[in-house]
């Protein structure tokens, strides 16, 4: 018996992949409402509060095993925010599992950096900033100022100068300002240094026989002074003009946080004059489809590498495919009600790579630039070579505009077309 812990995001997706294969799963969540029917009705899915710690998971095992007459084979988190409780249920159950250290290296970002400092891997300056403290900002301008345990790209903010500081930091330290999906924020912030670079994923897993870099994932991000993920573009390590040094930084990051099983999603930057910069490191399957990327493009099913790695067996993804598979996120940079079409987007689904248009929103949703759960009215999909794939990316950012219903017509920057 599979346990997942917490599904949501692609843990959801994951969940639903191994019910329609077939494997038995218990699924402990506080969100049962997000998952489809076909797992309701082809997993055992029991309710479970992060209150309830690791011992209200063992209890939830027992039960399930008792009634079921199956053992446990393996524990996969369902999210970001169950990696420790996921990986002490394995550790308990004796079965493949991150160490505890590990477990909190990935989950709180200041620890994160104390690791980056001890294992030699090279990051951003920061600098942590409790409630209780005040005062200017500890590194020169322009910083970054994140919240040093959410995830989403929630409340992560340049700032330029103090008064942009004082505001990002009163944001993340605020105990009324929801954290979606996170039952106890820290109320700490990260201050860093802004490291200006291309960006990356490198999205891969580590089973019996080691890591695996599975796709190189090009990432396109919205202007200063959010960094919401507008695109991404899945590629073979191969296939990618960064491949060779970016899979040597992802073999060493695995290494330096003790990554010993399960997926990783790895957050870089290519700085001049300084290399691959870690931003941050994972110990869970990326969001934003991007598996699906994996699968659509390199042809490497991370949810299947990810459930044979928790149950201590070795994955065989195969030959890597020669194709890259992108998509672009339609947002809105207006405010208002969305009227359910687009300006421009024929020329994207009358090209050779396009392989989808899906919808995010309804005709008539609310739309808010400023919060990424509700600014996307639509994603975008294509599959070719990687260079045409990120001129279709990069173009559909640029050009397609959300019509807005009562706003005059803007371009992408919010100035009257």
């Amino acid at each position: 018996m599979l346990i997942i812990v917490q599904p949501l995001s692609a843990g959801v997706r994951l969940t639903a992949r191994m019910v329609a294969a077939g494997v038995p799963c218990l699924v402990p969540t506080q969100f049962p409402e997000l998952l489809p029917p076909g797992v309701h009705a082809g997993a055992t899915v029991v309710d479970w509060h992060p209150d309830a710690g690791v011992a209200g998971l063992l209890r939830l095992v027992e039960k399930a095993c008792a009634a079921t007459g199956t053992a446990p084979t393996g524990v996969i988190a369902g999210f970001e925010y169950a990696v420790p409780e996921a990986a002490e249920l394995a550790r308990t159950l004796g079965l493949p599992a991150l160490g505890a250290e590990a477990a909190e290296a990935v989950r709180q970002k200041d620890v994160m950096r104390r690791r980056c400092e001890e294992r030699g891997v090279a990051y951003p300056r920061s600098v942590p900033v409790g409630p209780e403290e005040t005062g200017p900002c500890p590194l020169p301008f322009p910083v970054v100022v994140k919240p040093v345990d959410c995830g989403g790209s929630l409340m992560v903010s340049l700032c330029r100068d103090e008064e942009e500081y004082a505001r990002a930091c009163a944001a993340v330290h605020d105990p009324g300002e929801e954290v979606k999906f996170h039952p106890n924020p820290r109320r700490t912030a990260l201050v860093e240094e802004y490291v200006e670079g291309p960006e990356f994923s490198l999205d891969g897993w580590v089973d019996a026989d080691g890591p695996h870099l599975a796709s190189v994932t090009t990432k396109f991000l919205s202007a200063p002074p959010d960094f919401f993920e507008m695109g991404h573009i899945a590629t073979a390590p191969e296939r990618s003009p960064h491949g060779e040094v970016l899979e040597r930084f992802a073999r060493g990051v695995v290494a330096a946080f003790d990554l010993t099983v399960g997926p990783f999603h790895i957050e870089t930057r290519i700085v001049r004059d300084r290399g691959p910069v870690l931003i941050e490191v994972g110990a869970r399957l990326a969001g934003d489809n991007i598996p699906e990327l994996v699968l659509a493009g390199p042809g490497v099913d991370l949810c299947a590498a990810t459930a044979d790695a928790a149950r201590g067996l070795s994955h065989d993804p195969g030959a890597p495919a020669p194709v890259s598979a992108g998509l672009a996120f339609v947002t809105t940079d207006r405010p208002g009600t969305f009227a359910g079409t687009l300006s421009g987007i024929d020329a994207f689904t009358e090209a050779a790579e396009f392989r989808g248009l899906l919808p995010e929103a309804e005709p008539g949703a609310e739309l808010d630039p400023g919060d990424i759960f509700s600014n996307r009215v639509a994603r975008i999909h294509f599959e070719g070579d990687l260079d045409r794939v990120e001129r279709l990316v990069a173009s559909v950012l640029s050009e397609v505009r959300v019509d807005v219903e009562g706003v005059g017509h803007q371009d992408k920057k919010g100035a009257p077309a």
